[in-house]
């Protein structure tokens, strides 16, 4: 473009075309013509009872998420040195709770600043399951420090558990029981 042919378009108006298509027209690889969309006549709704073809989901123990709920919240509080890490052993597997406690006995790095400076208390803000089976779940979560907002990870399932009896001398029973068998936080 010349100096001429700018100055001769800086009067003109600017015109604006659609631009070209850039996926090519559907291509029928059976030969047949597709028909148009049509809605499907409704049908009455059926009971909510169990069939054999349910989703995990509603096979399962509703209890495990508040399970997590609960579990999540404490290794919150543990790992933020509120509660002692014994208090873990009852909702998490063994190896969840010694490298939790190999964590926690690490000195905590000294500092000018005065105890109220702490950083902020971790405070879980969502908890979400997916269903792996009736008796586990994953479970994905988040959780705030401050202004912050991190993930956890981790996977609740209904372990047997030597249960104590109620009875001195009476026998040891054996439930299930949900219980923490992995973790993961950011």
């Amino acid at each position: 473009m010349e100096a001429t042919d700018v100055e001769a378009t800086r009067g003109t108006a600017l015109v604006i075309a659609p631009i070209p298509r850039y996926e090519p027209d559907p291509v029928s690889v059976t030969g047949m013509t597709p028909r148009p969309a049509t809605v499907a006549p409704s049908r009455p709704h059926a009971p909510d009872g169990p069939r054999p073809g349910r989703a995990i989901a509603d096979r399962v123990d509703p209890s495990a998420r508040a399970f997590a709920v609960s579990a999540l919240t404490m290794l919150l509080e543990i790992i933020d040195r509120r509660r002692p890490v014994a208090q873990l052993a009852s909702v998490a597997a063994p190896h969840i709770v010694d490298q939790v406690s190999v964590w926690s006995a690490r000195p905590q790095p000294a500092s000018a600043a005065p105890p109220r400076a702490r950083p902020p208390a971790a405070t879980l803000m969502r908890v979400h399951l997916q269903w792996s089976g009736p008796d586990a779940a994953e479970v994905s979560a988040t959780y705030s420090r401050g202004v912050r907002v991190k993930a956890m990870a981790a996977r609740v399932q209904r372990v047997p558990v030597r249960v104590r009896p109620g009875v001195p001398g009476g026998p040891r029973t054996t439930e299930l029981r949900w219980m923490l068998v992995n973790v993961t936080t950011a």
